[in-house]
């Protein structure tokens, strides 16, 4: 994934401290890793299909299945659908798929930008969303060639920001708890919640259509699952913080536009991998 990275020079400190078993068990650290983790997937479920990607998702769906946060957003359902899609496909048939969806012929576009109508809105909101980044000493990896409104940065962000809150927790420093909670919200209001509903529907729509091109039904099941996962827990959780943010709708679409052939021999550039598990304290 590693569509997030330490911003310029900023002094970031990773920390390697033990915490103990009984701290990490209270509920509300416990929901806290819960949330983290089902962004962290999500965002390994849409990243460009790569054997050591998958292998991190596997683990990450091994350890969401019968966790409370699964049955807090009500989404049980919906991971297993997805893991029981997992088992069908692989990263070598993943791929070309993803690249008609995402990439070639862009079927299903993962950029937030791309659903607001106002160019000079676009602008703004992508200013916006680094804005964030940076206020936690991130930014786009310089490696990934992306922009910071791509679905998976954004729910990156959000894995990471909960992490940080869960840590801040731990630690006892509420003020640092309370920045990442507010951040959170924050962003899922002006930004990830705005267009996750036009994006899971576009995606659900598409699934089939991309997974055609290679003859792969499988391949289609599993973006579809991916959509229902996405679209259900992220509801849940702005239900669940009390944000309410105004929609975007249908993608605007440029008809003077040609979409790019699709080409599944394309070469995507190796990951800048940041490892969710250090925990990144500003």
């Amino acid at each position: 994934m590693g569509e997030l990275e330490p911003a310029g020079n900023r002094d970031v400190a990773m920390t390697s401290t033990i915490i103990s078993a009984e701290v990490l068990s209270r509920p509300h650290i416990q929901r806290l890793l819960g949330r983290s983790a089902m962004y962290e997937a999500l965002a390994l479920s849409l990243a460009w299909p790569m054997d050591e990607t998958l292998a991190r998702l596997d683990a990450l769906l091994e350890d969401l299945a019968g966790h409370e946060v699964v049955a807090a957003l009500g989404a049980e359902r919906e991971l297993e659908a997805l893991r029981a899609a997992r088992a069908n496909v692989d990263a070598e048939r993943l791929a070309p798929v993803h690249f008609v969806l995402f990439e070639g012929s862009v079927l299903c576009s993962p950029h937030e930008t791309e659903y607001i109508r106002d160019p000079f809105a676009k602008a703004a909101q992508l200013a916006d969303i680094a804005g964030f980044y940076a206020a936690f000493g991130l930014q786009v990896s310089t490696v990934n060639q992306t922009t910071p409104d791509d679905i998976c940065t954004e729910l990156e962000f959000m894995a990471l920001v909960t992490r940080r809150e869960a840590y801040a927790a731990v630690q006892d420093w509420d003020d640092r708890a309370s920045v990442c909670r507010a951040a959170s919200r924050t962003f899922m209001d002006a930004h990830l919640g705005r267009w996750i509903g036009a994006f899971t529907a576009d995606l659900c729509e598409q699934a089939g259509t991309a997974a055609a091109t290679r003859d792969d039904e499988a391949t289609g099941t599993w973006f579809h699952a991916v959509a229902e996962l996405l679209r259900v827990a992220v509801e849940a959780d702005l239900l669940a913080q009390g944000v309410h943010p105004s929609r975007l709708h249908a993608r605007v679409i440029n008809d003077d536009t040609e979409a790019v052939p699709s080409c599944p021999l394309a070469i995507v550039p190796e990951p800048n991998l940041i490892d969710l598990d250090d925990e990144i304290i500003r």
